[in-house]
């Protein structure tokens, strides 16, 4: 079988904090993104399952999320099954009952990639308005022969005003061998387009935190 090139690819820094020992998992290319902002980034695959070749991924999009797209790859078959709605809610101006619950890419159109290589599988999701959530991202590495599920969890929900943090975070993601990757939301001083921005914001001043609630309020 022929193995993937991924040549004209975008390939994104690994954006994580954690060190050597996580870097052979699944990892999201950025650790932090802001609340509410459509943020692009890949799901860094960096091995195949136990020496065999990749075939494909499978990305759960987290509760929260209901905008969500892969980018367009040329490589691979985009597959994406929905999820009901509790509710019906307001998307762009239009009533929708159902999101995108998840994103697989398969039949790798030039065949497999190694099973010692990385491919950056891109996409973007419309953040939740959640500042200081920490976001996971289960997703399940597909290879010629098994799986590699990297769907973990930790045991206490990461809280980043906690003074250890840090190092919770460091034992989480070392604690497993397939930690389900994260990155942390932090709160956006303004909306994402221009076109929303308050005038005190297009002028370019900061504002404090009580305009700020008093605006979000």
């Amino acid at each position: 079988m022929k193995t993937l090139r991924a040549h004209g690819v975008l390939v994104f820094c690994l954006g994580v904090t954690v060190a050597v020992p996580a870097a052979a998992h699944n990892v999201a290319s950025i650790s932090e993104g802001l609340a509410g902002h459509s943020t692009a980034m890949a799901l860094n695959v960096n091995h195949g399952c136990k020496g065999s070749p990749i075939v494909g991924l499978r990305l759960q999009v987290p509760d929260g999320i209901t905008d969500a797209k892969a980018a367009y790859d040329p490589h691979w078959t985009i597959e994406y099954k929905m999820r009901k709605l509790d509710e019906p809610i307001d998307f762009h101006g239009r009533m929708i009952n159902e999101v995108v619950g998840e994103i697989i890419w398969k039949d790798p159109k030039n065949g497999s990639l190694p099973a010692d290589s990385w491919y950056p599988f891109q996409f973007r999701m419309t953040l939740p308005n959640e500042p200081n959530r920490v976001l996971h991202l289960k997703n399940i590495t597909l290879c010629e022969e098994g799986t590699d599920p990297y769907i973990d969890l930790p045991e206490v929900a990461l809280d980043v005003n906690d003074e250890d943090f840090a190092a919770k975070t460091w034992a989480f993601m070392t604690a497993t061998a397939t930690p389900a990757p994260l990155l942390v939301i932090r709160a956006a001083e303004k909306k994402q387009y221009p076109w929303e921005w308050t005038p005190a914001q297009a002028r370019g001043e900061r504002e404090d935190m009580s305009q700020r609630q008093a605006r979000t309020d």
